[in-house]
């Protein structure tokens, strides 16, 4: 039972969301996000994610006791300061989402992590005890689990939150879990076998990497499959993450008509796949040993956004052949000018600054500038977006200089 003081607390932080997603303000920001991700126009979106660091500085203390009430107060008060504090293109859905109460088991049961604290007392840092070290003797250790939803769970939590705020800001189930059905393939292999011995592996025992990706592709086709025969799919093409921090706002999703009350399907939505372990393999081994089971998973989706830290131009021979392919990441150590010239206007080019750019010991505007002019010259005739991400806490240096930045990227943009 949510107590009084909650209930005021939450009504009162409701009210001011909904006043801020129904603005005239946020409907500009959808339509940015739609010329660009339709490939219609070079607006130019950009937003700057937290990675669960600097955010702290910028949100007030919550002020509920509920643990429910208090998660529902930090979401509310995130979207609030970054509307308010972050003038960037992040935009939110019309309506509180919940996600769906999903268990997704490990597929490594003896996977352990041990985790090291930052400076200030956050665990950051981490190793694992890699369990499937040696694939011929271990491969024997992955093993499929129960997916479960409660729904009980679910619609006692829709319930409540209808019952404090329903009258200011509607209450919609959300299911994340679609968009990254596929995602983290390699990152298993790494953190289940080590990057060494998986990197080996590929040249010593290739017919067992085989057999632990298609385990865990087939794990993912599971996971789909059960979405789907249990309903729990809903759109993700509207003010959702899309990719690593970028946002996939179309009206291009769903590409058929579906009937009120109709079943949503994977076709329907946006899927994000990606491969940052292949940082260190060439093409050639990326298209014998990953691609293959991203591309079993994302197929079944209406676009797809590819990548996250990974430079992506010594896979792009490969990368391109992922169908529905609409969104390309481009790190910060990626050949820029290669990219721009092979995908031309067919796709958007999701721009990584370097993030030391605007997280370093100090913010110079003019490299600041620099760094984000030298993107928008070389993608001047593609379709580009700038994420801004990694962008960690210094000693709460970021409260100031993310506001500049924003007004420092409207500037070069024209906007």
């Amino acid at each position: 039972m949510t107590c009084p003081k909650d209930r005021e607390r939450l009504r009162k932080l409701a009210a001011k969301y909904s006043e801020i997603v129904n603005s005239a303000e946020m409907n500009k920001r959808r339509e940015i996000w739609l010329l660009s991700n339709r490939l219609l126009e070079r607006t130019v979106p950009f937003v700057i994610e937290d990675n669960g660091a600097f955010f702290k500085d910028l949100l007030p203390e919550c002020e509920c006791e509920g643990k429910f009430e208090s998660w529902v107060e930090q979401y509310l008060l995130k979207v609030i300061c970054n509307y308010e504090l972050i003038p960037d293109d992040r935009i939110y859905t019309p309506y509180f989402p919940l996600e769906w109460k999903i268990h997704r088991p490990s597929m490594c049961p003896g996977f352990e992590i041990i985790r090291a604290k930052d400076n200030s007392g956050r665990a950051f840092g981490y190793e694992t005890n890699k369990p499937l070290a040696d694939l011929s003797n271990s491969l024997h250790l992955l093993e499929r689990g129960e997916f479960k939803v409660d729904r009980v769970g679910t619609y006692n939590e829709v319930e409540i939150l209808e019952n404090i705020f329903g009258d200011l800001l509607s209450v919609k189930i959300v299911c994340g879990h679609t968009l990254g059905t596929s995602r983290g393939m390699a990152y298993k292999a790494v953190e289940w076998m080590g990057m060494e011995n998986f990197y080996m592996a590929m040249i010593d025992q290739p017919e067992n990497v085989h057999r632990f990706f298609d385990f865990i592709a087939n794990e993912a086709l599971g996971f789909l499959s059960w979405l789907k025969k249990e309903n729990l799919i809903r759109p993700n093409h509207g003010e959702f993450l899309c990719g690593s921090g970028s946002i996939g706002y179309t009206d291009e999703l769903p590409g058929r008509k579906i009937p009120d009350g109709g079943q949503w399907l994977p076709e329907d939505c946006w899927c994000a796949t990606e491969a940052q372990e292949a940082v260190g393999i060439s093409n050639e081994m990326f298209a014998e040993f990953i691609f293959p089971y991203l591309n079993q998973v994302s197929q079944n989706f209406g676009l797809v956004y590819y990548g996250c830290c990974e430079p992506a131009h010594p896979l792009w021979p490969t990368i391109k052949q992922f169908k529905n392919l609409r969104k390309i990441t481009i790190s910060p150590w990626c050949d820029q000018k290669f990219m721009a010239e092979a995908v031309e206007k067919n796709y958007v080019l999701s721009r990584k600054p370097h993030p030391m750019q605007l997280c370093g010991e100090s913010f110079n505007h003019e490299s600041f500038a620099a760094h984000i002019k030298e993107t928008l010259d070389i993608t001047k005739d593609n379709f580009v977006e700038l994420i801004f991400r990694d962008t960690c806490t210094l000693n709460g240096t970021m409260t100031g200089r993310v506001k500049e930045a924003c007004e420092i990227v409207k500037e070069l943009i024209d906007r």
